[in-house]
């Protein structure tokens, strides 16, 4: 069965890059001055951005880079099982 990977476009990763930035400023300077558990959810907040944009990053400008792989299928989603060629 032919599996099919995909990636997401250029200016998606660039846009994913700004939002991923702009979240971990939003988070420091609104989480910098916190006490107690604010810190670690401080640590969490900054390592999920940098988990999340580094991932999108790695797969939009790398050459073997995926978020995912699906396999096509002759069927139509829903109730029927009829296969799509005999539409």
């Amino acid at each position: 069965m032919r599996t099919m990977r995909y990636k997401p476009s250029k200016p998606f990763a660039v846009l994913g890059i700004v939002m991923g930035i702009g979240m971990l400023v939003f988070g420091i300077s609104m989480l910098r001055d916190a006490e107690g558990g604010g810190k670690a959810f401080l640590a969490f907040w900054c390592l999920m951005v940098v988990a999340a944009t580094g991932l999108n990053t790695w797969a939009a400008f790398s050459k073997n880079g995926s978020l995912g792989t699906f396999v096509p299928s002759n069927f139509v989603s829903g109730d029927d099982e009829e296969p799509r060629s005999t539409r």
